[in-house]
């Protein structure tokens, strides 16, 4: 005899067994990823606040964007299942022909479909949330120095040619060098 839990318990296994698709897993870790990874990502206090943020970010928008384009990839699947079983006179084959191709979809759409939409809309995205902050340049303090760098005055001993002296001290100063300097 069942408990009335057990039973509800029994149910949901029954139900979730016979209707198994890649897809319910594929949704269920990306929005677990998508929510749990930035949590902790931004509770982790040994890195600094803006690796935390782009980390958090990046794993946020992966997860949406991964949910998202799960759910669109299964529906062209199934649409193109269908117009596969009739064209192919396999109809009572559709269930199998979804499922292997929802399979195959949902790792595809994880290797090449979200990482390239993740990859082109981070640093956009980023920005815009940010205030469309531009990136601080890295001054250059040579550049900074202005007219107080007086220009290197060439001297000529004797009508010496200093491309040709170059040269020669090039040539010989160059190679492979076998034995001793």
């Amino acid at each position: 005899m069942l408990t009335p839990l057990q039973k509800k318990f029994k149910d949901l296994c029954m139900y979730l067994g016979s209707n198994n698709k890649a897809l319910y897993g594929a949704l269920t870790i990306a929005a677990s990823k998508g929510v749990l990874r930035p949590t902790f990502t931004m509770m982790d206090k040994k890195q600094d606040r803006e690796s935390r943020v782009y980390t958090a970010f990046r794993e946020g928008l992966t997860g949406a964007v991964a949910f998202v384009s799960y759910l669109a990839t299964n529906a062209v699947v199934e649409k193109l299942a269908t117009s596969l079983a009739k064209k192919t006179n396999h109809l009572k084959d559709l269930p199998k022909m979804q499922s292997t191709l929802s399979l195959i979809t949902v790792s595809l759409t994880a290797l090449f479909i979200i990482p390239g939409i993740c990859n082109m809309a981070t640093k956009p995205l980023l920005n815009f949330f940010n205030g469309n902050k531009k990136d601080k340049q890295p001054k250059n303090p040579i550049s900074d120095v202005g007219n107080s760098v007086q220009p290197v005055k060439s001297v000529n001993f004797g009508n010496y040619n200093r491309m040709n002296v170059y040269h020669i001290n090039n040539f010989y100063n160059s190679g492979m060098k076998i034995g001793g300097v």
